[in-house]
């Protein structure tokens, strides 16, 4: 058994079974309401953590489990939401080259501000960190290599795109590939810790006007899963980092 340890990340069980049934000899826990499971998958061993939705529910449970132990790489993986004008289909697969706050910022006369014009940093770093948070371009094309995901940057909302004329918005302002609730809370969790982050989804559905009976979530979850054990089985992932 290797003995870098890997925590694995995801909001619900729902994007997550795969996993969950492939860890080998492992063992379930609570903490603060949040289930924490920790086994053996290809060769690392691995704590997969159940955070729950929402950018303050996967802050609270990755501070927590990164209190008690640092990991030698943090892989969050869902499902996202990709916008239309990047022409992703449903059960395509992205990999974050950058996490981005969405809703954090300024709304002006002239438009919407990202959080620079606030002058208060998220992190205070050299340079700062404001609404965006960049990962590690060698670990993310290494990562994509691995599993031929397309690599861009990423959105982070608290509510959901329903309307497509507010994701396109968003598309627009980012130039990114797809949304979800969680990331950017993770990556500036991560950064604050300085720990290695990925950031895996499987595209369950278009930011288009709301339309549930197109949604495939099983199918979205299943293809990040299917990327995030591509990219664990090849080691070449740690040399990377």
């Amino acid at each position: 058994m290797a003995q870098s340890n890997l925590l694995l990340v995801s909001a619900t069980e729902i994007e997550s079974a795969t996993i969950q049934t492939a860890l080998g000899n492992a063992k379930t826990t609570q903490h603060a309401g949040k289930a924490v499971t920790v086994g053996n998958l290809c060769d690392w061993r691995c704590t997969l953590l159940h955070t729950g939705i929402g950018s303050v529910n996967a802050a609270h449970a990755l501070t927590c489990q990164l209190e008690g132990q640092l990991p030698d790489l943090v892989i969050q993986f869902g499902i996202g939401g990709a916008y239309v004008p990047t022409g992703l289909p449903i059960q395509s697969v992205a990999l974050a080259t950058e996490e981005i706050y969405g809703d954090v910022g300024v709304l002006t006369p002239e438009g919407w501000k990202p959080a620079d014009e606030i002058g208060i940093p998220l992190v205070h770093r050299d340079p700062p960190y404001f609404n965006r948070f960049p990962l590690d371009s060698r670990l993310v094309s290494t990562a994509a290599e691995m599993c031929g995901a397309q690599c861009g940057p990423f959105v982070t909302v608290s509510q959901c795109s329903g309307v497509q004329a507010v994701g396109d918005a968003l598309h627009a302002r980012f130039n990114a590939l797809c949304e979800s609730m969680e990331g950017a809370a993770a990556a500036h969790i991560c950064t604050l810790y300085d720990v290695p982050f990925l950031e895996v989804r499987g595209i369950s559905n278009l930011v288009e006007d709301r339309q549930p009976d197109r949604w495939d979530i099983p199918g979205a979850a299943e293809a990040a899963q299917s990327a995030l054990i591509k990219i664990i089985s090849d080691k070449k992932i740690m040399r990377n980092m």
